[in-house]
């Protein structure tokens, strides 16, 4: 089984370099504070930009804080730990993207699919449907995040602005040949602020 912590960092890219310029999603705005949702068991902001526990049935919960406008930040899953963008990076976050170290994004060859199975039910990775990022096909001016593309992370409500992640679990071959299932629990802060991924996930 692979290594015991993963260090999942995180930072936000904007659509817009101005921290009081909200990300987009069409003309809409999610990065407006909602009333505090469910945070799992969260109970305080953590310390830093990536908090990484290991839980007693050898699976992880990874909080991000992807709140900057201006950086990414990248994480290795071989290594347990962050690194910058000329290392083995696997996944990189900045405010709702995530972005996986293959295609367009980067040298890695990281690939996600997504499987409509629960977290607990998925043992083995699947042989196919695997993405990785792509180019600009849909003329927003943005790459088409694996993490985006077909069934993307979220689900985006219109009227309060509130992305909530989708009941998707998604396997992820890494740079270095792992192979691991994640799901994305949450993706506000106790308070309603947005950009705290939290994250739970396990080897295959």
């Amino acid at each position: 089984m692979p290594r015991s912590a993963v260090l999942l960092s995180a930072a936000l890219g904007a659509l817009c370099s101005q921290p009081g310029c909200a990300d987009r999603i069409g003309h809409a705005q999610p990065d407006a504070a909602l009333p505090a949702p469910d945070a799992g068991n969260r109970d305080a902001l953590p310390a830093g930009k990536v908090q990484t526990t290991r839980g007693s049935d050898a699976t992880y919960t990874t909080v991000v804080d992807a709140t900057s406008y201006t950086e990414w930040i990248y994480a290795d899953f071989e290594t347990g730990v962050a690194v910058d963008a000329s290392a083995a990076w696997d996944l990189r976050f900045q405010r709702f993207h995530i972005s996986a170290n293959g295609g367009v994004s980067g040298p890695g060859g990281v690939e996600v699919a997504a499987v409509p199975e629960a977290f607990a039910d998925v043992t083995t990775a699947p042989t196919g449907g695997y993405l990785s990022d792509a180019g600009d096909a849909d003329g927003d001016g943005m790459p088409d995040y694996a993490f985006d593309q077909g069934d993307s992370w979220y689900d985006y409500n219109d009227v309060t602005h509130a992305l909530t992640p989708k009941a998707i679990t998604w396997v992820m071959k890494t740079a270095g040949g792992a192979t691991l299932k994640l799901e994305i629990l949450t993706y506000y802060d106790i308070a309603g602020s947005p950009a705290w991924f939290t994250l739970h996930w396990a080897p295959l």
